[in-house]
């Protein structure tokens, strides 16, 4: 039987209404939860406490609390941006059915009377945020010059303009015209057609009765095909893979730390979209073994990845990485080639070169080989000239300055600002203006915090 002692869960948010986004930013509109999604992120919370914190599970996590969320055992992380909000709501739906209410969720006063907390004894189990301004873990995809640019790449690409093709032949997208409801209908544009497509199919009766099945799998195809060519690239280091990338950094530096005994984390919960799904089966290969997970997963799935100690005289740590496709069973998928576990420092060494570990490294990758906004674009300036460009403009200014001030000096003139406090000599203000030097260095050193 396995020892697991950890577990990192990836899960997607559940059903949710009303969600639009731009196939060329995929900035997204806002949306929530509906009460189906909710009882499916909720049903996900269950099936993860009836597999690792039930005592008799072969999956049980050694030595974790299965009644009381120990915040010291337990971390979880919600992406906040784009969807947000189901997101988040998913979140507290998933932490429900994983840790329910409970009477032992009491205190004793001094008194010696018992209070229980709300609702029976609800957990509450703090939530991370992750805003995308200040962390870019969880949403690293959006505005991304370079990864804007592979965008464009994937919908000029022969492949992708060949099933666009195809589908146009069978006439799909003349037939599909009385069912999206004004939306354009092209390959560019199917990621928003099972989205709108779901919705009505889900909660609009004579619009299920009167969409022909075979639109909705078409629809599905090309969906999956077109998220598929854009979360995902020809090697780990790609653009494409960007979502992977990011998050790797928390699944390896949360896994190292479930490995070190010293540290109590055993469970760590990542809420996301479906977008770091297709990411991460891509960067690990998972794909190769499993292809038909060059897909959208649906609402409320989850990628587990069980940290297991191995017995002698191997006691080495191993993963072994679980997926369930929204209600489906889980199915064991393997990494790297794989047939069975991979050892926990194979996986880092695979994948540490790759790593995106914070935002200066983001907007590294974010902005090389990227064309600039600027006039000065790198396709008509190149960086050698940029840079003489540079030396040359802030040789005049010095120039210009000096002679200023040698002439004032002969005339016994001193310069606005010359008698000011050594905080003004970079020209941000005075002291206690608040915008001096030390304000600008903080200010920079917190957008350049490793991610969680």
């Amino acid at each position: 039987m396995p020892n697991v002692i950890g577990v990192i869960v990836l899960a997607r948010n559940g059903d949710r209404l009303g969600y639009v986004q731009d196939p060329f930013t995929y900035l997204s509109s806002s949306t929530h939860l509906t009460p189906l999604g909710a009882v499916q992120s909720h049903q996900l919370g269950s099936y993860l406490r009836s597999t690792y914190l039930n005592p008799s599970s072969p999956s049980y996590i050694t030595g974790l609390n299965p009644d009381l969320a120990n915040p010291k055992q337990i971390k979880v992380r919600a992406k906040a941006g784009g969807e947000g909000d189901p997101v988040f709501d998913s979140t507290i739906a998933v932490l429900q059915g994983l840790f329910p209410p409970t009477l032992r969720n009491s205190i004793v006063l001094a008194n010696e009377s018992v209070v229980t907390a709300p609702l029976g004894g609800y957990q509450y189990v703090p939530v991370e945020t992750v805003e995308p301004g200040n962390d870019r873990s969880l949403e690293p995809w959006t505005s991304c010059p370079a990864f804007l640019k592979h965008i464009a790449h994937v919908y000029e690409s022969d492949e992708f303009k060949a099933k666009e093709t195809e589908a146009a032949t069978v006439g799909f997208f003349d037939t599909v015209k009385d069912y999206v409801f004004g939306r354009e209908r092209s390959l560019v544009n199917i990621v928003s057609f099972p989205s709108s497509r779901h919705v009505q199919l889900t909660y609009n009766r004579t619009y299920a009765y009167r969409l022909p099945p075979t639109l909705i799998n078409t629809a599905r195809a090309l969906a999956n095909f077109h998220e598929d060519a854009v979360f995902s690239d020809a090697h780990i280091s790609g653009i494409g893979n960007i979502a992977a990338r990011t998050l790797l950094h928390t699944i390896i530096a949360s896994l190292e730390r479930i490995a070190f005994d010293g540290d109590p984390l055993q469970f760590l919960l990542i809420e996301s979209s479906y977008h770091p799904f297709i990411s991460l089966f891509h960067a690990t290969d998972i794909v190769e073994t499993f292809p038909e997970l060059k897909a959208i997963p649906d609402p409320a799935s989850s990628l587990m990845i069980e940290l297991i100690r191995g017995a002698p005289p191997d006691t080495r740590d191993f993963l072994r990485f679980k997926f369930t496709n929204g209600s489906h069973p889980a199915q064991t998928v393997h990494v790297f080639g794989h047939r069975g576990d991979i050892p926990l420092t194979e996986f880092i060494y695979k994948t540490q070169d790759v790593v995106i570990s914070n935002n200066r490294q983001w907007r590294e990758v974010c902005t090389a080989n990227s064309a600039s906004t600027s006039v000065f674009s790198t396709e008509n300036l190149n960086v050698n000239a940029l840079l003489a460009l540079g030396v040359f403009i802030f040789a005049l200014l010095a120039l210009g300055f000096s002679y200023k001030w040698k002439a004032n000096k002969k005339r016994g003139v001193k310069l606005a600002g010359e008698e000011v406090s050594p905080c003004n000599v970079y020209g941000y203000g005075s002291c206690g203006s608040g915008v001096g030097p030390a304000h600008f260095m903080t200010s920079s050193s917190h957008t350049d915090l490793y991610f969680p």
